[in-house]
């Protein structure tokens, strides 16, 4: 891997201005509860994670029978996403479909019936279109109330528009987003209102030059395996603005996106610095990750002054899955980056929105992930105490991997890190289940609350096999609250506003999106663990329009359903 350290004088200044990775204040100590404490293994029947994929009659798999050695456009696998395409409250999945060996190269979509089983409505839909795809991204490009689908991949895009009724148009060139080339690689995409008009505009990022003439494999002390991507030059991604018509327009260059590193794989729209605007942060594959500041419709890239570009101790990391949150409890959002075997996973703490310090080694997370391949990173308060915690799906990208080192596997296991008060991450894989140790070619990874029981679920993608559905059923009395949010001068979704819920003592700050982890889509449902928190909650979302709504006396344990311009509050659940 290429070493890339941060210059010198940069270097200098930032050993001097980053404090100590820490956490900025003290909570109560960590518990799960006491039917099932930290660190006691129960058996299968305790297992914090109920893989329900095939009892739920999700039938839909990825495979290549075992054909080997595979190349690089072969391997990088294909991602996932949780939304309600048919607006009953229930969240759904969409399986991005890979054309090659064992696949058909159909995308597939799942109907959650409300009785822990999903339906295959992908029939008659709209979405059968073969194509050798592997992104997705959700979000309402129409503000018609119905989430629509982008789908990226090799030499193809595709943004399906829903019609409310089940069924998914191809307006991709209409939309002006059609791929250029047939060796176009599009790989990570995220929606986000990056100019505030209320419409969501699209990132599409791309990955590697590769085709038939560039090499396809590369020796290994004898042993013939896909390339490293350093072999290849990167594409670079495009940022397209939504004129509000149904049509996109290519802005990459006039908004000041021309500066991209390439080879990216990950992609997320946030407001970090929180002041109101939509960033953008783009994970690559050995080379500098770029973050994005939104200055009011154009961008300057900040990635290397911010902290972001480079992993800990300054050399480029290979990106991949990304996701923000704060996990310290300090009010900002803080960053995930998944990486290469031999590198940890990535953890950049937000220092007010000014710089960020990296954590990874502090925060636990060095040794417990630089013996995998992290594709697939979801943060989410799993049992509900008040702190988010981390999920990554793992797989490595050679086939024949334990060829090239024995110690090495191509099928990895998941990893479930519990947060323990904002201060360090502790790996509680094995008390997750077999659907997080057995292992798995993990790439997608996206969550939701399949069941409605205020415990965030998982599904997530196997690029050699059947896909997961991770039902959660940590024990536990925490309590939690949510928010389904319908924008009116914000876009529909409302992806990009900001929720902040007070009780007793405690603050808690969450951003609505759809956007992160590894070419996948999460819920927009906005999910607020609370601890052992008592009484009601208050609630004050900031909208992408500049509106703000405040809400008192919010039921705890319940979803709220907020509308931007009537001000209703509706408690579904």
């Amino acid at each position: 891997m290429r070493r890339c350290l941060l210059p010198p004088l940069l270097s200098a200044v930032l050993a001097v201005v980053l404090p100590s990775c820490r956490s900025p204040r003290s909570h109560p100590s960590f518990s799960i509860s006491a039917a099932h404490p930290v660190g006691q293994v129960g058996n299968s029947a305790d297992a914090w994670f109920e893989d329900r994929a095939r009892a739920a009659g999700i039938t839909w798999r990825l495979g290549h029978q075992g054909r080997s050695p595979l190349t690089i456009l072969e391997v990088m696998g294909t991602g996932c996403a949780v939304l309600d395409f048919d607006n009953d409250g229930w969240d759904d999945i969409f399986f991005v479909g890979q054309t090659g060996v064992g696949n058909t190269g159909r995308c597939a979509l799942f109907r959650n019936r409300g009785d822990g089983t999903f339906a295959d409505v992908t029939r008659g839909s709209g979405l059968e279109a073969p194509g050798y795809y592997m992104g997705c991204a959700t979000a309402d490009v129409d503000n018609d109330s119905d989430t629509d689908i982008f789908v990226s991949g090799y030499g193809v895009n595709r943004l399906f528009r829903n019609d409310g009724r089940g069924r998914f148009t191809d307006i991709t060139r209409y939309a002006g987003l059609l791929a250029r080339a047939p060796t176009e690689w599009n790989s990570a995409a995220a929606f986000g209102d990056f100019d505030h008009d209320g419409w969501v505009d699209l990132y599409v990022g791309k990955y590697v030059v590769f085709h038939a003439k560039t090499p396809q494999f590369c020796d290994f002390a004898g042993v013939l395996a896909n390339c490293k991507p350093q072999v290849y030059d990167p594409q670079k991604g495009a940022l397209y603005r939504n004129r509000g018509n149904g049509q996109f327009q290519d802005v990459t260059q006039s908004v000041g996106l021309g500066d991209q590193s390439g080879k990216t794989l990950g992609a997320i729209f946030a407001d970090y610095n929180r002041d109101g605007k939509i960033d953008l942060y783009l994970a690559n594959d050995g080379m500098p990750c770029d973050l994005y500041e939104n200055l009011g419709g154009r961008f300057r890239n900040v990635g290397a002054v911010s902290g972001t570009a480079y992993r800990e101790g300054g050399d480029t990391q290979a990106g991949m899955g990304v996701d923000f949150a704060d996990y310290n409890g300090d009010g900002w959002l803080d960053l995930v980056v998944t990486t290469f075997q031999g590198e940890e996973t990535s953890l950049y703490a937000n220092r007010a929105g000014t710089h960020f310090e990296p954590c990874a080694t502090a925060a636990g997370l060095d040794a417990p992930t630089r013996a995998y391949v992290g594709f697939g990173a979801c943060f989410a308060d799993f049992d509900n105490d008040g702190w988010v915690d981390l999920a990554i799906a793992n797989g490595h990208v050679r086939d024949n991997e334990e060829k090239v080192d024995k110690f090495s596997s191509y099928r990895q296991p998941l990893q479930l890190f519990l947060n323990r008060d904002g201060k360090r991450f502790i790996e509680r894989t094995q008390q997750a289940g077999a659907g997080f140790t057995t292992p798995a070619v993990g790439r997608g990874l996206a969550t939701g609350d399949f069941n409605r029981d205020g415990r965030v679920d998982l599904v997530a993608v196997d690029l050699e096999g059947a896909p997961r559905l991770l039902m959660n059923r940590i024990p536990t009395a925490h309590r939690w609250i949510g928010f389904r949010l319908r924008g009116a001068r914000s876009n529909r979704l409302a992806l990009g506003a900001m929720v902040t819920v007070e009780v007793g003592d405690r603050t808690y700050v969450r951003e609505c999106r759809t956007s992160g982890s590894y070419f996948s889509a999460v819920s927009p449902t906005v999910h607020v663990g609370l601890g052992n928190a008592a009484g009601t909650a208050r609630a004050t979302i900031r909208w992408t329009s500049g509106k703000q709504t405040t809400l008192s006396h919010l039921a705890l344990n319940r979803y709220h359903t907020v509308d931007e311009a009537r001000g209703v509050l509706t408690p579904d659940r």
